[in-house]
C-alpha cells in the first residue's frame, strides 16, 4: 500500500510512516530505481531554497544564491545517499544494512519477494 500525498511528504522530509506502510518503505529503499525515489525526496527538501528569491537584491545575487545552495544540496545529498536511505530504513523499524543486503543478494525480479520476507520477519 502506498501513502497517500500528505503522508509522502512527511515522507520526504524524514518523518517515519505507520507501520501499515513497512513494506513500501522497505521497496521504496531497495527497488532498482531507488536512487531516482531518493532524488525525489531531495527536490521536495531542496524547493526550501526558492524561498532565496524573495531575498531583496539583485536578481542575479538571488539567482546566484538558489544556483549555489541547489548544487550544494544536491552534491551532499548524493554523497550521503546510501546512508541517508540506510537511516530511513531504521527509523521505520528494520535493522541497519538490510537495503544494501536486499540489493547485492538478489535479482531484480526477487526484490519485491525478498522486502515482503524481510517486512514480515521485522513488523512489530
Amino acid at each position: 500500500m502506498r501513502p497517500g500525498p500528505l503522508l509522502w511528504l512527511w515522507y520526504a522530509v524524514g518523518g517515519t510512516l505507520p507501520t501499515a506502510y513497512q513494506q513500501w518503505v522497505l521497496y521504496d529503499l531497495t527497488c532498482r530505481t531507488w536512487v531516482f525515489r531518493h532524488l525525489a525526496r531531495v527536490q521536495v527538501m531542496a524547493s526550501v531554497w526558492l524561498l532565496v528569491l524573495l531575498v531583496p537584491g539583485p536578481a542575479s545575487l538571488r539567482v546566484s544564491m538558489l544556483l549555489l545552495g541547489y548544487l550544494l544540496t544536491m552534491y551532499f545529498s548524493l554523497s550521503f545517499m546510501e546512508d541517508a536511505c540506510e537511516r530511513r530504513l531504521v527509523k521505520h523499524g528494520f535493522p541497519a544494512g538490510l537495503n544494501r543486503t536486499i540489493r547485492e543478494e538478489s535479482a531484480v525480479g526477487q526484490r519485491a519477494e525478498l522486502a515482503a520476507m524481510y517486512t514480515a520477519y521485522y513488523r512489530r
